[in-house]
């Protein structure tokens, strides 16, 4: 009676360490293409593939289905935001993580 339950919860330690990892990395990942996007040459295409080639390299395939959305805010900001799926050890069950950074444009502006 005991093991299985000392198996579950592993199992469910496991699940919760790999949706952690896999937050972590979209973080990071949205961190740095916020700062891409806010950058004062910086591009949506360029912000957005940034975003994908660091969750790749940070979370490998801890983050599937990978979204990534930049979306231009009023007065001069920027949001990148994305979200994806985590693959699951129990049948049936979905976990998704997502992320958002936001921030102003950076560059010069008139005083005044």
């Amino acid at each position: 009676m005991v093991l299985p339950v000392l198996m579950a919860l592993l199992v469910l330690g496991l699940q919760l360490a790999m949706w952690g990892l896999a937050s972590h990395a979209l973080s990071l990942g949205v961190a740095e293409g916020g700062a891409a996007a806010r950058a004062q040459l910086g591009s949506p295409p360029e912000a957005t593939a940034l975003v994908k080639r660091d969750v790749g390299a940070i979370g490998g395939s801890l983050v599937g289905s990978l979204k990534v959305a930049i979306h231009g805010l009023p007065d001069d900001f920027v949001a990148v935001s994305a979200t994806g799926a985590v693959p699951t050890i129990f049948p049936g069950l979905q976990f998704h993580v997502s992320a958002l950074s936001t921030g102003p444009v950076q560059g010069f502006r008139a005083t005044g």
